[in-house]
């Protein structure tokens, strides 16, 4: 998978910015999405989504994991799209968050 798009996001936590929660569009990206924690520290919320008559009790319906400034997040397979994932403005640790998103989208022309 080789990343044709990417997008930078700025987050002030002073300024109310936030994450909403969502599963990334399967038609709008390919399987991994990379996400590169710039600056600022964050807790992102992942909660099970997946629509199933039956859930493996093992997995918990939500978990907060820490991204760290530096930190390179890749959602692949059940994190990519059984889950949903965001932040909170109250899960801004830092008052400034920048990242940087990447993926690869087939609605992308090479040119």
């Amino acid at each position: 998978c080789i990343p044709n798009e990417a997008n930078a996001i700025d987050y002030r936590r002073t300024a109310g910015h936030w994450l909403k929660s969502h599963v990334d569009d399967r038609q709008l990206s390919r399987e991994a999405i990379a996400n590169l924690s710039l600056a600022g520290d964050c807790l992102m919320t992942f909660r099970y989504e997946k629509k199933t008559k039956k859930k493996m009790a093992s997995i918990p319906n939500e978990h907060k994991v820490l991204l760290k400034r530096r930190t390179l997040q890749v959602l692949t397979g059940m994190a990519r799209y059984d889950f949903s994932h965001g932040i909170s403005n109250l899960d801004l640790i830092s008052d400034r968050r920048i990242s940087l998103t990447m993926r690869q989208s087939p609605l992308t022309t090479k040119t």
